[in-house]
């Protein structure tokens, strides 16, 4: 009797370990897909449209989403900030003012394309995947032209008077004034980004997600591809 009452209380532990155990992976949480993520994080950037991140990743709100990516408010600032310094290292001061219009005026060029993504091979345990994204691309005949159009309607006395510096600046402004109008075309190309599980901390919640290993390199695919290079 002894025995059975024995057998008894190890099968009512056992039964309420595999209860515990299915109760903890019906709660597991599930990791966003990581093509997914390079579809948020392409919005983030590029679109101004945090929403995705939030539902996939579980941040509180766009704010903190943005933080944590490292893509606040002041980004494209701080961009034409860069970018008018490394003008003016190399000899050729343009204002902050005017690099931010440039700035500006290609980041509106850039909202008109559209990005989807497939994960083409996914390794949970090893913590690595490749996901392939699409994207539509503008036609180089009418950058080229647009480009044209900006420096022929400038005026000649600024490139007559020999100030660099003014002329520079007033091919930044007419530049400006026509890459913003720029469309993509419905031709496409495709590109592979390397993708790694990493662990964040998310509204003080340490959760596994999938990231692009080199955040600055998908961009960079993100602009070039589109570009046609």
């Amino acid at each position: 009797m002894k025995q059975t009452r024995k057998i008894s209380a190890l099968l009512l532990a056992a039964a309420m370990l595999c209860s515990l155990a299915l109760a903890g992976c019906g709660q597991k949480e599930e990791i966003a897909a990581p093509d997914q993520v390079a579809v948020a994080l392409y919005e983030m950037i590029l679109k101004d449209d945090a929403s995705k991140m939030v539902s996939l990743f579980g941040y509180a709100d766009e704010a903190e989403a943005r933080e944590d990516m490292g893509i606040g408010d002041s980004i494209y600032d701080e961009l034409a900030d860069e970018l008018a310094s490394t003008f003016t290292a190399q000899g050729m001061t343009v204002t902050t003012e005017e690099m931010q219009e440039f700035v500006d005026a290609f980041m509106k060029m850039f909202s008109g394309v559209t990005l989807t993504a497939v994960t083409k091979e996914s390794d949970e345990k090893a913590g690595t995947a490749v996901v392939t994204c699409t994207v539509n691309t503008f036609d180089p005949n009418a950058l080229a032209s647009a480009m044209t159009e900006a420096t022929s309607n400038l005026d000649p006395s600024i490139l007559a008077s020999g100030d660099m510096e003014a002329a520079f600046g007033a091919i930044l402004q007419a530049m400006a004034g026509v890459i913003a109008d720029i469309k993509p075309t419905e031709n496409t190309a495709d590109f592979d980004v390397d993708f790694e599980l990493a662990e964040m901390d998310i509204s003080g919640k340490t959760k596994k997600v999938w990231i692009p290993k080199d955040a600055a390199e998908f961009g960079n695919l993100i602009s070039t591809t589109a570009m046609g290079g």
